[in-house]
């Protein structure tokens, strides 16, 4: 099930977004309007959504049926991310033409109280008047459902249950409590209180909400029993969403929330998912874990849940991927979904309608994605054939997808909330060459303009020392330690490396000075990769004990640029 409000933290979405295109000088012109990478993510997803409505309505075409209830996920969900209320609209005038087949039962006078409850939410939501909707007012059909017997005042009821089918019962949990809380004080009913205050008993001392409400109405006990009652994110979460977006609630319910997200940071796992029992980690509840933490201020815990989030929104970015590009935004269930669905080719029917879930469910949650600014990308003005240019991304927020392209060649590219730069072999001849990124949400290009090496002499060749690529700490075994050369180029790389101390050290004679550590000439092929092993200078075998030391190596090669890098070493 998935459950949904507004207003938790309203973002310019910027849907179906043009491409953003630049002409390739050293750096790229700024896109008309800005977006940041939650833009990005939260427009992406919306616009899948959007585009799962027909006549304002989700059809389930697994069991063939107008799903109403998932409907109004979808219009809480645009709700809360902002920018969508004709869609919002659209939406919940669609319910109001069939609202007995979502709220109604099969016999006369049954009334499903939950999804009533949660349905006077939406209405509340699009900003319409829940007390004329449907054809009746259904603020008062709600209070009627409303315990007024002890010692369950305030219990929302089902109406019209037969004690005579035994699959028949009162289905309402405290999710369906937590709408009618929510429903009742937006209204302002005089039954907002009594419903409210026995909805804030099903709150445990630790912090969370149960799931389910005393089986025995007659019980003197109506509210959490924390021997017995077991913890449930979801519920806890959508407790948390529901009170704090509902601006008259009072504050005893607000100080319940915060209560209950502080217990929420508790639930969340090293990777930033949540889980649900059996079901294990699952966007679903990820999704409304991620958003209660942001509505509830803990920020740094609902960024970790949108990051998680994100590794389960599709983002097959021509040309890299196309697999799955039709359904771009959309968010898995779970990792093993989207792996699937990539070599089948598409989702299929039942799995389609748990993306359809699981994505209004952490749409809001994405708004708390690393930011990231515009994407631009800049290029050399100019360049030699056959030489190798690197270009240069800029506004990628960590973790987000995107594609670099040129001519036949792709690569994907993972953001990290600096610019990334990507290399590329550049064909032979005069000519203009686009390079292309492209996001979930547009594209941007940029030129470099090639020239031809004159005909009587061939291409220059550069001397190059490659590129030394270390870990932050290197460990020394048996006095010794290895580096890795990365030779990117298309002659071979070649050079002396020296490392230094980073800065002076006392020795054992006394004399205080910059150290050298090790050093060693080294050839690597062009285009290839190798190790350097290096064997520790005698004075630095007894400088370097179980501390770590930091170090610089220094690459110089004739007539080559010389590099320095920097690093830790310590013993193994």
């Amino acid at each position: 099930m998935l459950f949904h409000s507004n207003g938790l933290r309203r973002i310019a979405v910027l849907v179906g977004a043009s491409a953003l295109t630049m002409t390739g000088l050293v750096a790229a012109a700024a896109p008309t309007q800005a977006q940041t990478a939650p833009d990005r993510a939260v427009s992406a997803a919306s616009t899948w959504l959007t585009s799962q409505l027909t006549n304002g309505i989700v059809h389930n075409n697994e069991y063939d049926f107008d799903d109403l209830g998932l409907s109004a996920d979808i219009a809480f969900a645009l709700d809360a991310v902002g920018g969508h209320d004709s869609t919002v609209t659209l939406i919940v005038d669609a319910i109001e033409r069939d609202t007995e087949s979502w709220v109604g039962g099969f016999s006369a006078g049954r009334v499903y109280a939950g999804s009533l409850a949660k349905m006077v939410s939406v209405v509340e939501a699009a900003e319409q008047d829940p007390r004329a909707y449907g054809g009746a007012n259904q603020v008062v059909r709600l209070e009627g459902l409303v315990s007024t017997t002890a010692p369950r005042i305030g219990r929302l009821e089902d109406a019209g249950v037969d004690p005579t089918n035994p699959f028949d019962a009162d289905f309402v949990n405290v999710i369906g409590q937590s709408f009618a809380a929510r429903a009742l004080t937006s209204a302002g009913s005089n039954r907002a209180v009594d419903a409210t205050s026995f909805f804030l008993k099903q709150q445990c001392s630790d912090g969370f909400f149960r799931a389910s409400l005393t089986q025995d109405k007659t019980a003197a006990d109506q509210g959490c029993n924390p021997a017995i009652d077991t913890p449930s994110v979801d519920t806890t979460a959508l407790a948390v969403i529901n009170i704090l977006d509902t601006p008259q609630a009072a504050t005893a319910a607000k100080g319940a929330a915060y209560l209950a997200a502080s217990w929420l940071k508790t639930q969340q796992a090293a990777d930033g998912s949540f889980s649900a029992g059996e079901l294990g980690a699952n966007s679903n509840t990820t999704g409304l874990a991620g958003w209660a933490l942001a509505a509830a201020g803990q920020e740094v815990a609902a960024t970790r849940a949108a990051g998680w989030l994100r590794g389960l929104q599709v983002a097959d970015l021509a040309p890299c991927a196309v697999t799955l590009s039709a359904d771009n935004g959309a968010i898995a269930y779970k990792p093993a979904d989207l792996t699937a669905a990539r070599t089948a080719g598409s989702f299929s029917v039942p799995i389609r309608e748990t993306v359809r879930r699981a994505s209004a469910q952490a749409l809001p949650a994405l708004a708390q994605v690393p930011a990231g600014g515009d994407v631009t990308v800049s290029a050399p003005a100019t360049a030699v054939e056959q030489s190798t240019v690197t270009i240069t991304l800029e506004g990628l927020g960590a973790g987000e997808p995107a594609c670099v392209s040129f001519g036949g060649q792709s690569k994907k590219v993972t953001g990290t909330g600096s610019g990334v730069g990507v290399a590329f072999g550049l064909p032979a001849g005069a000519a203009t060459h686009t390079f292309r990124v492209t996001t979930l949400t547009g594209s941007a290009t940029a030129n470099t303009s090639a020239t031809a090496f004159p005909v009587t002499t061939a291409p220059p060749v550069s001397p190059v020392v490659g590129e030394l690529v270390v870990a932050r700490v290197e460990k020394v075994k048996n006095n010794a330690f290895r580096l890795t050369v990365s030779c990117d180029s298309t002659v071979t790389c070649a050079g002396k490396l020296k490392v230094r101390s980073a800065r002076k050290v006392e020795l054992a004679n006394g004399d205080v000075r910059k150290l050298l550590i090790a050093k060693k000439e080294y050839s690597v092929a062009a285009g290839k990769t190798a190790a350097v092993r290096l064997t520790l200078q005698r004075p630095a075998r007894k400088v370097l004990g179980a501390k770590r030391l930091r170090v610089v190596a220094t690459q110089t090669g004739r007539g080559a640029e010389p590099a320095s890098t920097a690093f830790w070493l310590r013993r193994k």
